[in-house]
């Protein structure tokens, strides 16, 4: 799976999700948002599929949120970064280690 998407998504499901649970549709906005580009339906179901099986995210009903380890990772990715693309490079990075 594509680390840079899977940020992306990572990224955009953090955003739509701070007040409750994300949709599909509110994670494709924000995505759009990010990058100026709407991800396609298989981009979203593997990035969200693959952040789940990581733990960093977890799926209620149709919507998703973050989880502890997905909180604590979005964290250390953020500090110290002024911008959203720079803390987009941090989670790209930050990916590596789920690599198996």
């Amino acid at each position: 799976m594509d680390r840079h998407t899977i940020s992306w998504i990572f990224l955009a499901t953090i955003l739509a999700s701070q007040k409750e649970p994300a949709s599909f549709d509110s994670i494709s906005k924000i995505a759009d948002g990010i990058n100026h580009a709407i991800p396609t339906h298989k981009e979203l179901q593997s990035s969200l599929s693959w952040l789940t099986k990581n733990e960093l995210l977890i799926k209620i009903g149709r919507t998703y949120t973050l989880t502890d380890k997905g909180k604590l990772d979005y964290e250390s990715c953020s500090r110290n970064a002024s911008t959203i693309l720079l803390i987009w490079k941090n989670l790209e990075n930050l990916m590596k280690k789920y690599d198996k």
